[in-house]
């Protein structure tokens, strides 16, 4: 028997952190794929393909609010950035401060 996974209804993005809604009435928190690839990078274990990324220049952006959720749930950033349910939910947070790299 497997748990069905809950599905974003509403995305909020701001400086490479999502908010994310759930079906299922929570809210979470999570990073983009761009900021937690550049501070993937510095870590010896996760950094491995990743350290390229250390050539940008570390910038928190904001880009606008551009986040398109499809009918399965996935969520798509400017065309082409797509986070499945299964990753958003796995991967996300209840707490802001648990993403955002303040501790």
């Amino acid at each position: 028997m497997s748990k069905e996974i809950p599905k974003a209804v509403k995305v909020w993005m701001g400086a490479n952190l999502m908010q994310i809604e759930f079906d299922n009435g929570q809210t979470r928190f999570m990073r983009t794929h761009y900021i937690d690839n550049y501070v993937s990078a510095w870590s010896p274990k996760k950094g491995k393909g990743k350290r390229l990324n250390l050539f940008i220049p570390p910038t928190w952006e904001w880009q606008g609010n551009h986040a398109h959720i499809e009918k399965d749930g996935t969520v798509v950033l400017f065309e082409k950035d797509r986070y499945t349910p299964k990753e958003l939910w796995e991967n996300s947070k209840d707490q802001i401060n648990l993403v955002s790299g303040i501790k």
